[in-house]
């Protein structure tokens, strides 16, 4: 389960013999930006890299300039590589913000990941990552957790510091929000409404390349009886397959919703970074989703042509449950819902944030609570990286169409899976000094 783990550990290993004196401010994290660039102090004992770790019990203080100020948490543990993260063993009623915490509130999003895992095989991996381990790791802690009153958040505190270990994920990454869009659409094809919103092909086979998303504009799936919906702007539809799922309001005057069913296997290319790098003025299409939404529909042959240099192209189906619907059919929860890359972390795994978000007035909101990794996404990629559900309506796009923050996060795993881990890892213990 863990042999990428200890190749890791042997490659580490080799690489502290010959860099044992590297500099810390020469280590770099997400990214090629070094700690001293990106404007991080260390007070003395405090760890950011393999140079540095501090011993179990000592507490780690560290201030940045960009909102992640202050912050301590008390380590149990050496930190060690698995997987592809550094892990640094912390205590979790030691977290920021944890005792003020409305845990019921995550312990409901949690149940949510339990209804699918009670389902699945106990032998079966729980995610593409090794850290999730088997759903027999899940199926006791989840028995446990359906048995609880969500409404009473001291014993959901309490039922997460007893049955998980805390696992902060060493490095700084970059969250941003995403939200249940709304379009609007049709049955039928119509003037008014003419952009076809795809269901998946019969012949499409995950992880192999179909036709492109300008091949699909210019045709190739016409007049196959495929069209889930017709939706009354192409903007609209684009937006949709970011966001990955919606609510639609038809012309009939009834509402349904739409989530994702299959993709292209195309790379997502970012349409901000292409209307970057055709050199159009940011200050006039903005930054926020609303803006360059706007934008785009104010110049339709621009959008047209700008979209098509993303060849990645969403499929949906009809979603007839009461919410958005993440990976392995796992219903989402506004602001307690995140989506991650699946190569580094595993699904259901509970995870609390310390972010913030930009209000609408221009204000910054704090963000410390627990989320819970249900869902993923193309462009959410890195060790470090998270996609907040804001959950829809008017309020969820308000926020997520601003949010791009620095961030970090702390994994909680059962302790199967937590004992596993650290007698697997004493190899990967990361060298002091």
């Amino acid at each position: 389960m863990f042999r990428r783990m200890l190749i890791s550990a042997l490659l580490l290993m080799g690489a502290a013999i010959l860099y044992g004196c590297s500099a810390t401010q020469t280590v770099s994290v997400n990214g090629d930006t070094t700690f001293r660039e990106r404007g991080l102090l260390f007070t003395s004992g405090s760890v950011q890299t393999a140079a540095r770790v501090p011993g179990a019990g000592l507490t780690s203080t560290r201030t940045s300039a960009n909102g992640l100020s202050k912050r301590t948490v008390i380590r149990i543990g050496q930190d060690f590589e698995a997987e592809g993260l550094t892990l640094s063993p912390v205590l979790a009623n030691s977290l920021p913000g944890w005792r003020t915490e409305r845990h019921g509130d995550a312990l409901a999003a949690f149940q949510q990941s339990c209804k699918v895992l009670t389902q699945r095989s106990p032998d079966d991996a729980a995610s593409v990552s090794a850290l999730g381990g088997q759903v027999r790791d899940w199926q006791g802690v989840c028995a446990r957790a359906a048995a609880l009153d969500v409404n009473d958040h001291n014993r959901a505190r309490a039922f997460f510091e007893e049955q998980f270990n805390a696992f902060e994920v060493r490095g700084e990454g970059t969250f941003t929000g995403y939200y249940e869009a709304e379009i609007n659409a049709s049955r039928t094809r119509s003037r008014a409404y003419s952009w076809p919103l795809y269901q998946r092909p019969p012949e499409l086979v995950n992880g192999q390349e179909y036709f492109t998303r300008a091949e699909i504009e210019s045709g190739a799936l016409r007049n196959r009886g495929l069209e889930l919906l017709y939706v009354d702007n192409p903007v609209d539809v684009f937006m949709l397959q970011i966001q990955g799922s919606g609510v639609v309001k038809l012309d009939d005057g009834t509402t349904t919703r739409v989530g994702y069913a299959a993709n292209n296997a195309h790379p997502f290319i970012s349409l901000r970074d292409e209307l970057e790098r055709r050199g159009y003025d940011k200050a006039e299409y903005g930054a926020s989703i609303q803006s360059y939404t706007r934008w785009l529909k104010e110049r339709p042959r621009i959008a047209m042509d700008v979209m098509n240099t993303n060849p990645r192209f969403i499929f949906f189906q009809e979603n007839l449950n009461d919410g958005a619907i993440g990976a392995q059919g796992i219903q989402l929860t506004g602001e307690r819902s995140l989506a991650v890359d699946l190569d580094f972390m595993p699904l259901h795994v509970p995870l609390w944030l310390e972010t913030h978000a930009t209000a609408p007035n221009g204000s910054s909101r704090t963000i410390r609570r627990m989320m819970v990794a249900q869902d993923t996404g193309s462009a959410i990629n890195g060790a470090v990286r998270g996609d907040f559900f804001w959950g829809s309506g008017a309020g969820a796009l308000a926020m997520a169409g601003r949010m791009k923050s620095p961030g970090v996060y702390t994994m909680l795993l059962p302790k199967s899976i937590a004992s596993e881990l650290s007698s697997n890892s004493l190899a990967m213990r990361l060298p002091t000094r």
